[in-house]
């Protein structure tokens, strides 16, 4: 479970408009699974993730490119007007050749799986030459950047194209004859090779980086979910216990009569010892790693009496002075047990902000009903009718009564009433199955 929902600020509370409450309205949606919790980088193939792409070159990379076409085409252009030119042919044709030399580089520089385009042009243009000189060399260089860099469409292409002139110029215009292709073909493919390790390597690298921020950001999430949710279980194994300990404790202090003050006493060590009951069994599942149900229930624990749950909880109610009524209908056995804990907490839950926020309240009803497909589960109070002490509210009740809840396929709404306020939760019987 992915915990997504963000804190709401805190609305009118059970006690009327001098309460807080968090949460004052329901969201008929679940919490929705982070989409990214789903994605996960590409297994292993037949070629690296990412191999057969364009792998834009380094700056550095293409500035040096640019450098060799502003040197070769400037010293070209020396030789081929002031000297004795290339060997090549006349002054027209080999500034052409120095034109479309320069073009294949830039494209190669920034737009490399379309070098082949002015690669062919080169490629023919030297292909009626008897000897093309230093472009033996030029064009498998040529053509082990672009091994590195082009989509491999491209690359594919620009490869055809060379092994093309190759074996015309062998056959037709070179004057060694097919004997060129014992050495050349093997050269190229020889030069060729470094560019596409390079690459495998590279594609390899940017794969490894998307696994590592992938397992980061999911160890980050884990740690996120264990975060609240250790504070959802906290909060909801404390806080019921803990406020009837401090309501106890200060009428208590008031109280004159031997009798009573032994009676809050007993109430207030009563909650304490279930209160450190309830820690102690935290504190064994986190150490043991015991796996937890759907709605965060502890696998193998016992399970909840719901009847016996709603006369403990109007219990605590009446120890503080509220006058609380129940009502049971339904068949309560038919309650499945991965959803009972969740009743008991609504309950419990509802139950502690009646105490905190709505003191002098006249009545507070407790029902539990089960019909034929769901189990409701209700508590309303009227409206506080005198002021008592300020306990201010945390903000993580009824977030987690709500997570709880949707993790069980039910919804859950609180808010004000014309009386009072009411929580009132509805949880499929089918659950178990959810």
């Amino acid at each position: 479970m992915v915990l997504t929902r963000p804190l709401r600020p805190e609305g009118p509370g059970p006690g009327g408009p001098r309460g807080y409450h968090p949460w004052v309205s329901a969201s008929p949606h679940p919490p929705h699974d982070d989409p990214a919790a789903g994605t996960r980088p590409p297994g292993p193939g037949l070629l690296p993730p990412g191999f057969a792409d364009r792998r834009p070159f380094h700056r550095w990379v293409q500035v040096g490119l640019f450098v060799l076409v502003g040197i070769n085409g400037l010293d070209g252009a020396r030789v081929v007007l002031r000297g004795p030119g290339l060997g090549f042919g006349d002054q027209d044709y080999e500034l052409l050749l120095l034109a479309v030399e320069a073009c294949t580089i830039v494209v190669l520089a920034l737009r490399p799986s379309w070098t082949w385009v002015p690669l062919a042009a080169l490629l023919a243009l030297l292909l009626p030459l008897e000897n093309p000189g230093s472009y033996v060399v030029l064009v498998p260089l040529l053509l082990a950047f672009a091994a590195y860099a082009a989509a491999l469409p491209g690359l594919g292409l620009a490869l055809a194209a060379v092994l093309v002139w190759q074996v015309a110029w062998s056959a037709g215009f070179s004057a060694v004859g097919p004997r060129f292709l014992w050495s050349y073909v093997p050269l190229t493919l020889v030069l060729t090779l470094p560019g596409l390790v390079l690459r495998s390597l590279s594609a390899q690298r940017e794969r490894d980086r998307a696994e590592l921020a992938a397992a980061e950001e999911s160890t980050g999430r884990a740690l996120e979910q264990q975060r609240l949710e250790l504070a959802r279980e906290l909060h909801d194994i404390i806080a019921h216990d803990l406020t009837v300990i401090a309501m106890q404790a200060r009428s208590g202090a008031y109280a004159e009569d031997p009798a009573v003050m032994r009676e809050t006493l007993g109430v207030v060590g009563d909650s304490s010892r279930a209160a450190l009951r309830d820690l102690r069994r935290l504190l064994q599942v986190m150490r043991s790693g015991q796996d937890e149900g759907p709605a965060g229930e502890v696998e193998g624990a016992v399970a909840a009496d719901p009847r016996s749950d709603l006369e403990d909880v109007a219990e605590a109610l009446a120890e503080v002075g509220v006058p609380v009524r129940t009502r049971c209908e339904g068949s309560l056995a038919r309650i499945p047990d991965s959803v009972r804990p969740t009743v008991r907490r609504v309950l419990r839950e509802a139950a502690t902000n009646v105490m905190k926020h709505a003191p002098g309240t006249t009545s507070c009803v407790l029902s539990v009903v089960v019909d034929g497909t769901d189990v409701h589960v209700e508590v309303g109070n009227t409206a506080g009718e005198r002021t008592g002490p300020h306990f201010p509210a945390s903000g993580f009740g009824l977030t987690g009564l709500r997570e709880r809840v949707h993790l069980l396929g039910g919804r859950l709404s609180a808010g004000p009433t014309a009386e009072g306020w009411r929580v009132r939760a509805s949880i499929p019987l089918s659950a178990a199955a959810v």
